[in-house]
């Protein structure tokens, strides 16, 4: 999904500069185009003809993309509404497996990293799922790369941070 101007923002770097968009992309998600961007309903019709393809495929296939792709092609063969597919959880560091079958698919989630990890892997780009590095900076480790002190009461409710993980 392209965000247009918003490209490469942070969520609550779009509140700050633009309120009027981050207002309208919460109000629907689904239809919310961002300025000189696209909207889910886009990319929506343009992975049409893709999962019409994968349909067709009878081998195993490896699909790997961006969180808004993915939720759009798990919704489609999961058989989830239009109006589902941008609030479907898509953790990262996660494999999803879905194996078809005559009234739907099976679904099975293998975590490849968890929160924790991710904090210890040494990247200092924040990812959508996991604290940024300011947090990570906080943590106290003991000598087996443990986490020893947890973070603040406010970053206990920060969303973000307790987005879904294994």
């Amino acid at each position: 999904l392209y965000a247009g101007m918003c490209d490469g923002m942070t969520y609550k770097e779009i509140e700050q500069r633009f309120p009027d968009e981050f207002l309208r992309r919460q109000s629907d998600k689904l239809a919310y185009r961002y300025p000189r961007g696209e909207s889910y309903m886009d990319v929506t019709l343009r992975l049409e003809p893709l999962a019409h393809e994968m349909e067709r495929t009878r081998e195993p296939l490896l699909m790997i993309g961006h969180q808004g792709i993915l939720r759009i092609l798990y919704a489609y063969f999961m058989g989830l509404s239009r109006s589902e597919a941008p609030y479907v959880a898509i953790p990262l560091n996660h494999v999803i497996v879905l194996s078809p079958h005559a009234y739907g698919c099976h679904e099975e989630r293998i975590c490849l990293m968890d929160k924790t990890e991710m904090l210890k892997d040494g990247q200092d780009e924040p990812v959508t799922s996991m604290p940024m590095k300011a947090m990570a900076n906080k943590l106290k480790y003991d000598g087996n790369n443990n986490i020893r002190s947890s973070p603040s009461s406010q970053e206990e409710e920060d969303a973000i941070l307790n987005a879904p993980s294994c």
